[in-house]
């Protein structure tokens, strides 16, 4: 009953707030239809998906004097201020449902990619628990939740932990971002990837450091294939 009640009053408490001051999209900040959320259609339509969203990570400027640990990198739209401004929304001004939006994207450009027929499993990159406790919420692991509705595949959301805390990645140059994250992360359950093709999913690919790092340890525990998945790549 408690829990009926608290439902309808944060219902009741929704649907007055959006009386009050009308939800309006991120990116042109015009009043959002009742059916949309965050965004509206003509923002999201006008976002370019990126003319090769699949590249062999040979192929791309990333990881030059490092050992690759996976061999393909995905995203899903060119870089631009407006994504960029989303993905700050979704990481830092609680805002999980645009997680589960851009997902629902990739996993949807996914499902039309014949290359990824033998994908077995999706792996997140984790969040230190404390910085879990603080954003409430893994953005990667929603994302890959939705990813995995798409592809029908399991999402191994506990495959991986970080057993130590990291600064952001966004706060240390490129050259130092490999550091930042070496030995932060660790398998879980090995007997859950080992022999199987792994879509390892974050929000976006910098320097492919922190990807890299989640790799490696998938691939010394027997992962087969490992493909990079993420909104942009920078």
């Amino acid at each position: 009953m408690g829990q009926r009640f608290n439902r309808l009053a944060h219902s009741f408490f929704t649907v007055f707030v959006d009386f009050i001051f009308p939800p309006t999209c991120l990116v042109c900040h015009h009043r959002l239809a009742p059916a949309h959320r965050f965004v509206c259609d003509a923002c999201w339509n006008a976002f370019k998906p990126l003319r090769r969203q699949l590249l062999p990570i040979a192929m791309t400027n990333l990881l030059q004097d490092e050992e690759k640990h996976f061999s393909h990198s995905f995203a899903l739209f060119e870089y631009s201020a407006d994504i960029q401004h989303l993905i700050h929304m979704m990481k830092y001004k609680s805002m999980p449902g645009l997680a589960a939006r851009f997902g629902a994207e990739i996993g949807a450009a996914l499902a039309r990619c014949d290359q990824l027929r033998d994908v077995d499993a999706i792996v997140p990159v984790p969040l230190h628990p404390l910085r879990l406790r603080e954003r409430g919420y893994n953005q990667a692991a929603l994302m890959a939740r939705e990813i995995g509705r798409a592809l029908q595949r399991p999402v191994l959301d506990r495959a991986l932990q970080r057993r130590r805390y990291t600064r952001q990645q966004a706060k240390f140059d490129k050259s130092d971002r490999a550091r930042n994250v070496r030995d932060a992360f660790e398998l879980r359950r090995q007997e859950c990837v080992r022999d199987k093709n792994i879509i390892l999913v974050d929000d976006v690919l910098t320097t492919g450091s922190t990807m890299n790092a989640c790799a490696r340890v998938l691939t010394e525990a027997g992962v087969r294939t490992l493909m990079a998945v993420t909104i942009v790549r920078v």
